[in-house]
């Protein structure tokens, strides 16, 4: 929750974005969402070849059309592991987004550590 508060704290319109792979893991969380009141929509784009990053470049896409000076700030939640060598298992998606939205002109990545314990 600290990455959804701080977008909350770089914009009033802030959107949960979720890819989905799973249609039942999809409903349990929109579920969940609800119950939570956390105040932000929750976007689901769907994936009908289990990719997460093809939907989620073309929402981004879509947001950067929607204005010329528009600028889109993608804050991701980084898992911080205990171990250095738990690393190599954790973040990979995060890695997989900020590479392919790294020379993307209007989109600001911004990592928000969230520390794993033991």
């Amino acid at each position: 929750t600290a990455a959804l508060r701080y977008a909350q704290a770089l914009s009033p319109s802030v959107r949960a974005v979720y890819v989905e792979l799973d249609p039942d893991k999809t409903r349990r969380l929109e579920e969940k969402w609800g119950k939570w009141g956390l105040g932000v929509p929750l976007v689901v784009l769907t994936s009908p070849y289990r990719s997460l990053l093809t939907p989620f470049l073309e929402y981004i896409n879509h947001l950067l059309a929607l204005g010329a000076n528009h600028v889109v700030t993608i804050v991701i939640p980084e898992f911080v592991p205990a171990r250095w060598w738990q690393h190599l298992l954790h973040n990979q998606t995060a890695l997989l987004i900020k590479g392919a939205l790294l020379f993307r002109k209007g989109v600001v990545v911004v990592d928000v550590p969230f520390h794993l314990q033991e």
